[in-house]
């Protein structure tokens, strides 16, 4: 079977789709996966074909103007990404659409838009995304709206928005259906989807369509990298480790981390681990010996080392520290829109986390308080028995017989 896996995004958006485009490919199909040029090196560390296409995310993660829209209203961030976006998302369909014409599935994140080009080759879909974002259920409000009180009987209505959002940006989609003369089509296709989630983490809708999958966490251990010896030394002792890192997200507080962290450190026996990443790439961190800060690791080999994490809250991220089975508190760069809070409310109501507090509106005081919770026993214990029954799904393998399940019916009609 040809598949052909489409992304566009943020890392977050990217990796788990190597990671399912690896398995795949060892599971003996042929498979390309297609994202952004600047994604070639993060690429390299998996075994699959991948295929690039013009586009630079982290220039518009370091852009000041955009990074002061981040967290606003999404009406007024698409007129600051205009120029910078589109261009992006058209260069990516024209390398989607070539893939598509090759492959049996194509297997899609819906930022792709390929639900707006893909009316001639409907049959070859398959929706994919690790947030409940795009199919509507009474259960749980849109992720991305999850701060909102909205009553359950609008639960429902609360997924419109994700078909609005898609539909800011029909510009570079029209253009490319104009020159390549495609017709009119829906900015949402239906199509099968599956979300790389946890049912033993997030119960699957009892409501949504039989096609609608939770197929486990899309993960696999690093190959390819080690922590450096002196990351090992500092976690080896017996001080308990906490571990923050941003990821991506910008670091949005009117407070210093550094008072953050020195405020922890005076209150707490314990050591802090900064993981920088893109977030804090550029920030001074005053190192010591309870505080050290590296550029980046592998989180699937450094979570496990740590004790607790506070993180923004990526759905990555996420599952990552529960497959590690250590309590987390989530502090959502991305508010009040965006799913980093909906995931902290699911941790605290798993208990396996503490209560989510906005990195802007946080204060030294509230941390330790949040932090003297987030070490207690019972959520270690219940970490722990969590991480358990993840440890029994298997993702990948899931979505290799869904795949196989959905060609063979398409090819049988």
């Amino acid at each position: 079977m040809k598949i052909a896996i489409c992304t566009i995004g943020s890392r977050g958006d990217v990796q788990p789709f190597l990671v399912l485009g690896q398995f795949l490919s060892q599971s003996g199909h042929q498979v390309t996966v297609s994202s952004a040029k600047m994604y070639e090196s993060l690429a390299s560390d998996y075994e699959v074909k991948y295929q690039s296409f013009e586009g630079d995310f982290a220039a518009i993660v370091d852009d000041e103007a955009i990074k002061k829209e981040v967290g606003n209203n999404p009406l007024t961030i698409r007129q600051s990404l205009k120029e910078k976006v589109y261009p992006i998302i058209e260069n990516s369909l024209e390398s989607f659409y070539e893939l598509a014409m090759w492959a049996d599935v194509v297997l899609y994140h819906p930022k792709t838009m390929i639900d707006g080009i893909g009316e001639s080759f409907h049959h070859k879909l398959v929706k994919a995304y690790v947030v409940p974002v795009f199919t509507p259920t009474e259960e749980f409000t849109n992720p991305v709206l999850c701060f909102l009180p909205f009553p359950k009987f609008l639960n429902r209505l609360s997924y419109w928005f994700a078909n609005f959002a898609m539909r800011s940006f029909n510009t570079p989609v029209r253009n490319f259906r104009n020159r390549h003369g495609l017709t009119q089509t829906k900015s949402i296709l239906d199509t099968p989807a599956i979300y790389g989630i946890s049912p033993s983490f997030l119960e699957r809708p009892k409501d949504y369509p039989q096609d609608v999958h939770f197929t486990g966490f899309w993960t696999k251990k690093s190959s390819k990298q080690n922590l450096s010896n002196d990351l090992v030394s500092f976690l080896s002792d017996n001080k308990k480790v906490l571990l923050f890192t941003l990821g991506s997200m910008p670091y949005k507080s009117s407070t210093d981390i550094n008072k953050f962290v020195k405020g922890l450190t005076d209150n707490l026996d314990l050591k802090i681990l900064i993981v920088r990443g893109w977030g804090l790439k550029n920030t001074q961190i005053n190192q010591n010996e309870k505080v050290m800060a590296v550029d980046s690791a592998p989180f699937d080999l450094l979570f496990p080392r740590a004790d607790f994490v506070v993180h923004h809250g990526g759905a990555g991220t996420t599952a990552i520290a529960l497959k590690a089975g250590i309590p987390q508190m989530i502090l959502p760069v991305l508010h009040p829109f965006g799913d980093q809070y909906f995931w902290g409310r699911q941790l605290e109501k798993k208990g396996v986390g503490v209560a989510t507090i906005p990195l802007k509106k946080l204060t030294v005081q509230d941390l330790i308080k949040n932090v003297k919770k987030l070490i207690s026993e019972e959520l270690a214990t219940n970490a722990k028995h969590l991480k358990r029954s993840i440890d029994k799904e298997n993702g990948l393998l899931k979505v290799k017989a869904i795949l196989e399940k959905h060609y063979s019916q398409q090819r049988d009609v």
